[in-house]
């Protein structure tokens, strides 16, 4: 810093109240106030409101320090050593500031370098129908079924699995909850705990083809009636293999069909298709040596599963998708490639046996409980296959994370905006309204560049540094403000999560 003894406006004018009520807007809905942030996971992200506020305070220009303000950090350099998420560096360089970011771990540095790329929408767009074309004339064929009522071929929406489990009478599959969906009129689409038929209000919909089906039991019959034994995993089968499909979930096509989801019981068929996948699956180039789980405060839960490499986490579905995404991406370079790249990295959160499903409500039926829907490792009885590469703009698919990740953070990084809070005169506070203002003169990209010496270049750069923050190779005096939202001490699991 230039001076440890400055006082800035910040020390002494800070609104809280407004930044509260800011705040609390913002917290519940982060990627839809600051989208151009969150192409990919993260964790533990302040809200951007906040950091604005601060970054606003050391402007020089009193008039600037308004926070609908345009700018006010025009020739100066900010400092993140503990970057995260990015909010810091996002914020900064609205505002014209130059910004150095550093974080320990590499998601972080690529997100931003990624983010903060200045690359013309259509570029993207045109590059995603490319990659999306690619991935499904290659992997369509496994994520087929048919229409029950018509027997058209359609792709799969997801499929829901049970998690076999077993004690000294056998083996049983275990499930969240027999209940697959509420209908808006109260009936259920259930599970039947004897057959694995389908059934609705009492009666079958889709009859299971397994000749001699296991027992389904609910998560909270822990213990079997028969022997009283406690039902456990079997550690020696992979973890991706312990579960069994039960439901497919689909949406017919055909003009004679009612264009409703439908749920069904895997047949013979289904089963090839998915016996076709497993063949594959051997063949895929991934060495489990280079997928080995270190032991950490998250993964450990990993570990006692008998979980040892990442790969196991996965369908097989899911890893030719991801096989196949490494290998079409070689066909693009430069930020179009890293976007995409951290696309197709950041829907493997709703593309992993670890999803769990959200279909026994009647609010979002059918949505996908990612895999850090709790910022932990959470392991769900009725496991979600996606499909991650279904036509619609569904829960989970590559279509709706590229529409809500890069399309709207794209739109949103060339006309920021921001949320107006009013005061109330019936109840004396800050309540929200309906409105946004955009910023005029503000875009959240800049130009990246190798060296500290090329930031006094220009205005908007941004030099990104991966590796430990204890000694920065900065000259003494090179920044004007360190702003950061630092870590917990030890009570971090980011980069052990973010090995997922």
């Amino acid at each position: 810093m230039k001076s440890m003894t400055t006082t800035t406006p910040l020390d002494t004018d800070f609104d809280i109240a407004f930044a509260n009520a800011l705040a609390r807007l913002e917290s519940y809905n982060k990627h839809h106030y600051r989208p151009n942030s969150y192409l990919h996971k993260w964790w533990a992200r302040r809200c951007g409101s906040t950091f604005r506020l601060i970054l606003k305070q050391l402007a020089a220009d009193g008039a600037a320090r308004d926070y609908y303000a345009p700018g006010g950090l025009a020739g100066k350099i900010i400092l993140d050593p503990m970057m995260g998420g990015g909010t810091t560096l996002h914020e900064a360089i609205r505002l014209g500031a130059n910004v150095i970011g550093a974080d320990l771990d590499p998601i972080p540095v690529l997100q931003a370098r990624a983010t903060l790329a200045d690359i013309p929408l259509i570029e993207l767009e045109r590059a995603y129908r490319q990659l999306a074309r690619a991935l499904r004339a290659e992997l369509d064929p496994y994520f087929l079924t048919h229409c029950p009522a018509c027997a058209t071929a359609v792709p799969l929406r997801f499929v829901l699995y049970g998690l076999r489990r077993q004690c000294a009478c056998g083996p049983v599959l275990v499930v969240d909850s027999l209940v697959v969906r509420q209908e808006a009129d109260g009936s259920l689409i259930q599970l039947c705990p004897q057959r694995q038929d389908i059934v609705q209000d009492g009666q079958v919909i889709s009859k299971a083809s397994t000749a001699e089906p296991l027992p389904l039991v609910e998560k909270g019959d822990q213990t079997c009636a028969e022997c009283n034994g406690r039902y456990v995993d079997d550690l020696t089968i992979p973890f991706y293999a312990r579960y069994q499909p039960l439901v497919i979930v689909g949406r017919c096509r055909s003009t004679q069909c009612d264009q409703t989801l439908f749920f069904k019981a895997p047949n013979q068929a289904d089963r090839d298709v998915w016996q076709q996948a497993e063949d594959a699956r051997l063949t895929l180039p991934f060495d489990p040596a280079n997928f080995v789980i270190e032991p950490g405060r998250k993964s450990v839960h990993l570990q006692r599963r008998g979980v040892a490499h990442y790969l196991d986490l996965f369908s097989s579905r899911q890893l030719l998708y991801l096989e196949a995404a490494r290998r079409h991406l070689q066909k693009f370079t430069g930020a179009v490639q890293l976007n995409l790249a951290l696309l197709v990295s950041t829907s493997l959160e709703f593309n992993a046996m670890l999803c769990g499903y959200k279909g026994k409500g009647k609010r979002r039926a059918g949505a996908i409980r990612h895999v850090f829907a709790h910022h932990a490792y959470a392991f769900p009885y009725t496991a979600v296959e996606n499909n991650p590469l279904y036509y619609r703009q569904s829960s989970g698919t590559l279509a709706k994370l590229f529409h809500a990740r890069i399309r709207r953070g794209r739109q949103w990084a060339q006309a920021p905006r921001e949320r107006v809070i009013e005061p109330s005169s019936t109840v004396h506070r800050l309540l929200s309204t309906a409105r946004f203002v955009e910023i005029g003169g503000e875009v959240d990209m800049g130009q990246e560049v190798g060296s500290a010496a090329e930031l006094a270049e220009g205005s908007r750069r941004f030099l990104l540094l991966q590796g430990s923050s204890t000694e920065l190779a900065l000259a003494d005096n090179s920044v004007d403000f360190i702003v950061t939202d630092p870590p917990y001490f030890d009570s971090v699991q980011y980069s052990d999560l973010a090995a997922f």
